[in-house]
């Protein structure tokens, strides 16, 4: 993140001329006269001063009240400047970022061959570049998965559900006891909510929730792998991977889903984290819906 030097500039003579639109400089600085006698005069009666060090003791006070007046608004206009500087650059990582990702999977659409093990390589650094990129935009620790039937070609209601892949930096999730759970639809709140989105074809076809451990009645098969079911993260951000458009606008299929946790709550706001992971489901649909005929037994 750069700061341009001409911007601040910009920023600093602004807020000298704002602070200099206030109705009392009127008086003070425009009405000399007015603002001479009564400086001297106030300085006279109240302080005993002569008429020279009255009349610098009121420049004084003018100059102060400018000051007073001029670093709030400059304060102001820095800090939303700042703003939109670290808003363009984190979002500006995340195209740069993302432009990776899908030049791997343009890559893959290539190809003749389907080939599961440059596949699952490309599919984690999908994750790593995902993870990336939300951590800078939430400021925290994110972890990244692609969740994909375990038989089905698609997603329905009866559906079981395997880790395909993670985010390297936290692989350790996936254990035995992870492993063994048969994690369905249903034993998942996040996963049965957003089934539904896509089903009734809503416009949002993702689930948010900015604090899962004090929800009640939210589901989550994972819970019995950790001390006391309470889950590794805090929010949550699940988007179905399916297509954005389809040639049958009421026949919208659901291979999947794209999860990005964080460990602090609050962490995902509701109009640019889901629309990051709908252009990235929307990009992955293909390859994942390729995957799931391959390797399933349909």
């Amino acid at each position: 993140m750069e700061f341009n030097k001409k911007e601040i500039f910009k920023l600093f003579i602004s807020s000298l001329n704002d602070a200099r639109k206030w109705s009392l400089w009127k008086w003070l600085m425009f009405s000399s006269i007015g603002a001479l006698s009564g400086t001297l005069q106030f300085g006279e009666k109240f302080f005993e001063l002569d008429q020279k060090r009255s009349f610098y003791y009121g420049i004084y006070a003018i100059l102060g009240l400018y000051i007073i007046r001029f670093v709030p608004i400059f304060t102001q206009k820095s800090l939303k400047y700042y703003h939109e500087i670290y808003k363009n650059s984190t979002y500006g990582d995340a195209i740069i970022l993302l432009k990776d990702c899908f030049a791997e999977v343009h890559y893959f659409r290539k190809t003749d061959e389907f080939k599961e093990d440059e596949f699952m390589k490309s599919m984690m650094n999908f994750c790593d570049n995902l993870k990336k990129i939300f951590d800078k935009i939430t400021q925290s620790e994110c972890s990244v998965s692609i969740k994909v039937p375990v038989k089905d070609s698609k997603v329905v209601e009866t559906t079981q559900l395997k880790n395909l892949t993670r985010d390297n930096s936290n692989k350790n999730r996936d254990t035995s006891e992870y492993s063994k759970i048969k994690h369905t639809i249903i034993g998942n709140t996040a996963f049965n909510n957003t089934l539904n989105k896509v089903i009734t074809n809503k416009s949002d076809k993702f689930y948010i929730n900015n604090s899962v451990n004090k929800t009640q009645n939210y589901l989550n098969t994972s819970k019995s792998c950790y001390p006391e079911e309470i889950l590794p993260y805090n929010s949550e951000l699940v988007h179905s991977i399916s297509p954005k458009k389809s040639l049958d606008s009421k026949n919208f299929d659901c291979h999947g889903f794209l999860c990005v946790d964080s460990k602090n709550e609050n962490a995902f706001d509701n109009k640019y984290c889901p629309a990051i992971l709908e252009g990235v489901c929307d990009g992955i649909y293909d390859l994942i819906l390729e995957l799931n005929e391959n390797y399933n037994n349909i």
